[in-house]
């Protein structure tokens, strides 16, 4: 075996050249970051491929359709959505999935234990490294043997001077086991450059095996920390995917309330109208002496309550866009709407439910829950960890081979003598006299198995609660539709009645004002349960684990309902 100094530091300057950018090492880490992810996410039903952290995702909303319009039931606003881009529901689920702050927080999260996996495993790879070192050496000039030579008119005596150099080249195979394989190649040599010419050359091969025999012995103790780093980057692929069903519905959900903002603003401005054309007709009543001061007090203060109300409700709808458009990524100041058939869009499909039971519902969600199937995991995560904290109160018993190959002294820089290898093997053996803290480990482990298997059980009923909490919200939301839907075809009638006897100058003040109000108040509620509705139906097929989202962020509910 022959390997030159020369030749041994031009391999190392290659590796280097080769790999010497920061760019080289961002985009190694991101394919094999990525390269993990993508090789786990077979496994978990709905995962997206769209994971990249550093895309830049420009906002454009040039494609949108501007809104030309100036809507009076705004007021000072009235002008502040001239300009505005419309943006639809399905727009703003896919902005939200590109540019959304909290989307790329979940997304980082996910790369940075994809990331984390990627050095567990690379652990058992076989890893190499390289060292070189040269020394250049002499002696400074002694000042009284300068005099002496020029006293004695000696020969000038050159002071001393050497070159020493040397490398290491090495190499290391950690295995799943628990052994250790080592080998490493040392060259020196030193060079004298005055006085003594001689050089001195030597080499050096050492190879070693370690193997654990009873503690920390075999693939299921040894590899615990790659097993949990695999199941970890599992776990948050379903917490990705639960998220990315979580966020899809939070869009929808303050998209709709944003909408639903803007209608009770809407009606609140025609409540008022009315509240006001009546006090304008009370007041030409009162002239003519046909209404009290107090009758008309009375609806004046209706007016001034209804003027608060829409002024609100403004301030309660702008408020919720600002907070929209942060959420979806946007900025704070662009200029956007919603679009008003979305509304129209939802009250079209109507009222239905699942067709489903809730017995079938709960029994569906048991099977399809990403995050139940993370918290059993977890449970078995657990009772692995038992088992590692046993094996570390084992005694250690570990065997050993070394492998020492000199130099072959021949004055051949690198050449080794293999006739006149040492090997040496060997037991250690250490008995566990002071184990306290392993002791302490162990029970910790038991009890930590104890807690997870209850957190399992809390899991499943916290499903199971909040399967049942959107069913009821459901039924709820359709029976206050229909009740609502009543209510504004009598406060209709009454509001019609009670504006026919005014202008006769037959009715009452306090009628008038109560039959406005109930219908300003019936038609809200009625957007609202139909909204409500909505959300919680999308809330219940993401409860059940039947909601899967694309990766534009639009949804498919059930097995054949696509959005």
């Amino acid at each position: 075996m022959y390997l030159s100094t020369k030749a041994l530091i031009l391999l190392a300057l290659s590796c280097v050249l080769a790999a010497c950018t920061t760019g080289y090492y961002k985009n190694d880490a991101d394919e094999e970051t990525y390269g993990a992810i993508t090789g786990k996410s077979e496994l978990v039903p709905g995962m997206t491929e769209q994971v990249v952290i550093d895309e830049e995702n420009i906002i454009d909303l040039l494609p949108f359709s501007v809104n030309t319009n100036s809507f009076e039931f705004l007021d000072n606003e009235a002008d502040s959505e001239i300009d505005a881009h419309i943006i639809g529901l399905d727009n703003a689920l896919d902005l939200a999935f590109q540019h959304s702050k909290d989307y790329q927080t979940q997304k980082e999260r996910l790369y940075l234990e994809a990331l984390a996996l990627t050095f567990d495993r690379y652990r058992y790879t076989p890893t190499f490294s390289f060292t070189g070192s040269g020394d250049y050496q002499w002696d400074s000039e002694d000042q009284f043997v300068t005099d002496m030579q020029t006293l004695t008119g000696m020969e000038r005596i050159n002071t001393s001077e050497s070159i020493d150099a040397g490398t290491s080249l090495g190499g290391r195979v950690l295995l799943k086991g628990g052994g250790v394989i080592a080998l490493n190649l040392t060259n020196s040599f030193t060079r004298f450059l005055t006085g003594d010419i001689s050089e001195s050359n030597g080499s050096a091969l050492i190879g070693s095996f370690a193997q654990p025999l009873i503690r920390d012995f075999g693939t299921e103790i040894e590899a615990e920390a790659l097993m949990q780093a695999e199941r970890d980057l599992l776990y948050q692929l379903r917490n990705f995917t639960r998220f990315r069903k979580t966020f899809a519905v939070r869009i929808a959900s303050d998209y709709y309330s944003v909408l639903l903002n803007r209608e009770t603003a809407r009606n609140n401005f025609s409540g008022l109208n009315s509240v006001n054309l009546s006090l304008e007709r009370e007041q030409a009543f009162q002239v003519e002496g046909l209404r009290t001061l107090l009758d008309v007090g009375r609806l004046e203060q209706s007016a001034l309550q209804a003027d608060l109300r829409w002024t609100a409700s403004i301030t309660r709808y702008k408020r919720s866009l600002d907070n929209f458009k942060i959420l979806i990524g946007l900025d704070a100041d662009d200029n956007i709407m919603l679009d008003d058939d979305e509304m129209e869009l939802i009250s079209e499909t109507g009222m239905a439910s699942p067709d489903l039971t809730l017995e079938q519902a709960m029994d569906l969600s048991m099977q399809t829950r990403l995050d139940l199937y993370t918290e059993l995991d977890r449970v078995q995560d657990s009772a692995r960890k038992i088992n590692v904290a046993a094996n570390a109160l084992r005694p250690a018993l570990d065997f050993s081979i070394n492998v020492s190959v000199p130099d072959a002294r021949n004055g051949n820089l690198g050449e080794l003598d293999f006739e006149n290898a040492v090997y040496t093997a060997g037991l250690d053996l250490d008995l566990p006299l002071d184990n306290q803290n392993e002791r302490n480990d162990y029970r910790r482990a038991m009890i930590d198995y104890e807690a997870t298997a209850r957190a399992y059980l809390a899991a499943v009923d916290d499903v199971k609660l909040d399967v049942i909490d959107t069913w009821r919200r459901m039924n709820e939301a359709s029976k206050n539709y229909d009740i609502n839907l009543t209510s504004v075809e009598i406060n209709e009638r009454r509001v019609e009645e009670a504006e026919l006897r005014a202008e006769l100058g037959l009715g009452d003040i306090q009628d008038t004002v109560d039959s406005q109000n109930d219908l300003t108040s019936s038609q809200t509620d009625l957007v609202s349960s139909i909204v409500e509705h909505n959300i919680a139906k999308l809330e219940f097929w993401r409860d059940i684990g039947l909601l899967y989202v694309n990766d534009n962020g639009q949804w498919e509910e059930g097995v054949d309902e696509p959005r």
